[in-house]
């Protein structure tokens, strides 16, 4: 068992690392990268609350995303109690907030691109980077994620 979250952390660990790269890659090209001319929204402050706004509601809802997608594989794992089916969607579901979270600092990319202010990339990209590292796959939570069948133990918190 202990092979096989070890495997998943690994497995993990190098798809949400490309992600975070991702984010690194944005950085420069927002520092090292001049844009030419005048932007094309010299008034862009409006985008900037548009894509403040779908910023916010992508991370309110990336949390409730996740655990809707965990829920149906724990439920099938409280019986089963086969831990590859978890993981494969633990993963899923881990590829798809980290996915989430880059949107946010892409929102931010194209900000920039199109008012070519650097400073209104780096809120998006901060965001990005604190909740990529509070989702950071460690393994004490796929442990946890895959312990309630193992020791017998309600999958899921009774509302």
């Amino acid at each position: 068992m202990a092979e096989l979250v070890q495997q998943h952390l690994v497995r993990l660990r190098v798809i949400c690392g490309g992600m975070l790269v991702s984010v690194a890659v944005y950085w420069m090209i927002t520092a090292l990268i001049p844009l030419p001319g005048a932007p094309p929204l010299a008034q862009g402050v409006h985008f900037l609350w548009i894509f403040a706004a779908l910023s916010v509601v992508n991370l309110v809802t990336l949390m409730p995303v996740y655990r809707a997608m965990l829920a149906g594989p724990r439920r099938v794992h409280a019986v089963s109690r086969q831990p590859g089916p978890l993981l494969a969607a633990h993963q899923m579901a881990h590829v798809v907030a980290f996915a989430r979270l880059e949107a946010v600092a892409v929102l931010g990319l194209a900000l920039y691109f199109l008012t070519h202010r650097a400073d209104w990339f780096w809120p998006f990209a901060g965001v990005t980077v604190a909740g990529m590292a509070v989702l950071w796959p460690v393994r004490a939570k796929v442990e946890a994620l895959i312990a309630p069948a193992e020791t017998g133990a309600p999958a899921t918190t009774p509302a």
